[in-house]
C-alpha cells in the first residue's frame, strides 16, 4: 500500500493501519524508527515518548508573567 507524500511532508495514515495500531485523532502519536537494514517502521508512542502539550502550569513555572506573553509564548512555542 502506497500513500502520496504532501508538498508539507504530510502523509495520511490509512485507516485499517490507525484502527491496527490503535491511535485515534488528536490523542495519539506515532513514532518512526529507522533499522539498520535502512527500512523505516511506524508505531504508537508509548506514553513516555509522546510529545508534551502545553500546560497552564507549566507557562507559569516559565516565567510567563502576563495572559499577552503566555499567548506570544504558545505561538512562538517557546512554552511546551
Amino acid at each position: 500500500m502506497s500513500q502520496r507524500l504532501t508538498i508539507k511532508g504530510q502523509v495520511t495514515v490509512p485507516k485499517n493501519i490507525r484502527d491496527f495500531l490503535g491511535l485515534t485523532s488528536g490523542s495519539s502519536a506515532v513514532e518512526f524508527i529507522i533499522d539498520e537494514d535502512g527500512s523505516v517502521r511506524l508505531r504508537k508512542a508509548s506514553a513516555q515518548n509522546r510529545p508534551r502539550g502545553v500546560q497552564a502550569q507549566g507557562l507559569q513555572a516559565a516565567g510567563a508573567s502576563s495572559r499577552c506573553d503566555r499567548i506570544l509564548g504558545l505561538l512562538s512555542g517557546c512554552y511546551v
